[in-house]
């Protein structure tokens, strides 16, 4: 009687572990969200996509990574494309008709108004000596020129005050956001948009510096928080 007891119950025990779903590999789930693209991440979670490595110093030159372009021979090159994408209004060109005069751009970066080309500056969010220094140096000229004239998402190029752009010069977040602070988060949010889309590191500094960022300007906290969009570069 005592052995029938017991293999009912290892027959119930067995039957109850079957029926209890294998956990799933968390790990191995978050890793295939960071490379699929159109996936929607938390900053925080998105973070945690872009390794972590020290910086390459020395051999940067601007010259390694040509931009201004014209990618699809429109007459227009990457600057123009930029200003004409985010322009609040029809733009104008001068008399050669390749280059933007005048438009509106509100600047991201300082919350100003511009209406001259001249006063905009088109900045890279991750500048070209930061990619260099977080991977970009082991490119062929080719990829660093498609880094350099990426056009084919909204947050590698901005149209932003030429002056606070020079100001930032090729900072990371370690030692630079943007004046307004209101636009911390969509900033960082684009930061980190960047170096997955290019496959790019972080050093452990600007690591800690992106999450303190995002923290302290109590982005989590927003209506809506802005999310990081996975859009892996070609």
């Amino acid at each position: 009687m005592k052995s029938r007891i017991t293999a009912a119950l290892l027959t119930l025990l067995v039957s109850a572990t079957l029926a209890v779903p294998a956990p799933v590999d968390a790990a191995t789930s978050a890793a295939k969200a960071c490379k699929t693209n159109n996936t929607k991440l938390g900053l925080l979670t998105a973070l945690d996509c872009v390794p972590v490595a020290e910086e390459r110093i020395g051999g940067y030159d601007r010259k390694l990574f040509k931009h201004w372009v014209d990618a699809n021979k429109n007459g227009k090159d990457t600057r123009a494309e930029v200003l004409i994408a985010e322009s609040l209004v029809s733009v104008q060109f001068s008399s050669t008709g390749k280059t933007v005069s005048t438009g509106k751009w509100l600047s991201l970066y300082d919350g100003e108004t511009w209406t001259k080309a001249s006063d905009v500056d088109v900045d890279h969010v991750v500048a070209l000596a930061e990619a260099w220094r977080s991977g970009a140096w082991k490119w062929s000229s080719s990829r660093r020129q498609s880094y350099a004239n990426d056009l084919g998402v909204a947050w590698t190029l901005r149209a932003v005050t030429d002056n606070v752009n020079q100001s930032k010069s090729d900072d990371d977040p370690t030692y630079w956001l943007p004046p307004l602070e209101s636009a911390n988060c969509v900033y960082l949010i684009e930061w980190v948009a960047v170096k997955i889309r290019w496959k790019l590191t972080v050093d452990a500094e600007e690591r800690q510096a992106i999450r303190d960022g995002w923290l302290d300007a109590r982005c989590f906290a927003l209506g809506k928080p802005p999310v990081v969009t996975v859009k892996i570069a070609p």
